[in-house]
């Protein structure tokens, strides 16, 4: 690819993200990719030319967003891959991009969703006082202290409502976080009660479609007699008294929420 078409398909590339036709980004990505290759600056350099690398990693970034926006979990973690080195080179490239903070963040968010706690830690570690002072990053942050502490309300409310996520990509991952919460809870009801009521475990597993719940019901394995859900015999756990709790304050918000919708 010549560098005159190179710049026409990457201003392209602008646009069709820009005007959210992300299929269009999808198919324009691997030729410039290719092509970044090519002139050696997919993997960036010290000396590389400052104006290619802020072109390089504005490709990537694109990419990267593109990839959330198809539900493409693997191409986007293949694009933060890519782009790690370049946020390392930041000082040198200018202009600096507007969408670090928050592709750092999402990549924090999707291991969160997908219950990656180590590599979530990891990673955090590495980003200093900004888990505190910067909007995006403190988002996840601040919904795995919740998980952490059970708090599974306050983590469906900021994922749901559009008022309390930081930007629309964000919102995408909604579906896997509150997959993930659905379980945790379910998890902690089996070992605190031998059965619930149907209408209760509607409440408590953030469920506006009988049917969803009737589905989520039968994937865990669970009875339903007489409009109430039998679980498997466990153990109970040693801080059952505690799981109960966070259940009742879960089933209490949710009573709460559905009075005021």
């Amino acid at each position: 690819m010549s560098q005159q078409s190179f710049d026409t398909r990457a201003k392209e590339l602008a646009s069709a993200f820009a005007a959210k036709d992300y299929e269009r980004s999808a198919q324009l990505l691997p030729a410039l990719k290719t092509t970044l290759s090519q002139l050696n600056i997919l993997v960036p350099l010290p000396s590389s030319d400052p104006s290619l690398l802020a072109t390089a990693r504005d490709i990537l970034e694109i990419g990267a967003l593109t990839s959330i926006f198809l539900s493409d979990d693997v191409q986007f973690s293949r694009y933060i891959s890519q782009l790690s080195p370049f946020y390392a080179l930041k000082d040198k490239i200018q202009p600096r991009s507007v969408n670090e903070k928050k592709l750092i963040a999402l990549r924090l968010l999707f291991l969160l969703s997908t219950n990656d706690i180590a590599q979530f830690h990891t990673e955090l570690e590495t980003l200093e006082d900004e888990a505190d002072s910067d909007v995006y990053i403190k988002y996840p942050v601040v919904l795995e202290r919740w998980l952490m502490e059970g708090s599974y309300d306050k983590v469906w409310k900021a994922t749901t409502q559009k008022s309390e996520v930081p930007a629309e990509e964000f919102a995408i991952f909604a579906d896997i976080l509150v997959n993930t919460i659905r379980n945790e809870i379910a998890n902690s009801s089996e070992k605190a009660y031998t059965s619930l009521p149907l209408s209760n475990a509607k409440h408590l597993l953030f469920f506006t479609s009988d049917d969803d719940l009737l589905d989520f019901i039968h994937e865990r394995g669970w009875e339903v007699r007489v409009n109430r859900i039998y679980f498997p015999k466990e153990e109970t756990l040693e801080n059952g008294i505690a799981v109960e709790r966070i259940i009742e304050n879960t089933l209490g918000y949710a009573r709460e929420l559905e009075t005021i919708v």
